[in-house]
């Protein structure tokens, strides 16, 4: 299964606004989320009860997001950010890391809090 940017972004979101634990997305089938919230787990933003069969996870409870999810969540909560990263960093790219998403959003939010185009 490939990464999927955007449902990991709608994860994170939906995490952040939940105000109790989160085991389903709306529009997202079971096998996906789960796969996308190991990778949240793997990445270090997220709390989480993973149960895993045969290396695969079947069951998902997200608890919460931890400081880096927090941080992560507030620097994609603006759809015009996440529009100009998509397209600067993560469609033209053919190979880019996660943290080449995180530092690119962390410099543009810069360049808007100290009013540079």
């Amino acid at each position: 299964m490939k990464r999927d940017m955007d449902l990991i972004r709608k994860i994170v979101l939906e995490v952040r606004n939940a105000t109790g634990p989160v085991n389903v997305i709306e529009d997202v089938d079971t096998d996906t989320f789960a796969e996308h919230a190991l990778l949240l787990q793997e990445a270090g933003l997220i709390e989480a009860s993973i149960k895993v069969n045969q290396h695969r996870p079947v069951a998902v409870v997200i608890w919460r997001l931890t400081w880096a999810g927090h941080d992560f969540a507030q620097s994609i909560v603006d759809d015009t950010l996440w529009r100009k990263a998509k397209e600067n960093v993560i469609k033209p790219m053919a190979s880019w890391t996660f943290s080449i998403l995180v530092d690119y959003l962390k410099g543009e939010i810069s360049r808007r809090l100290t009013g540079q185009p």
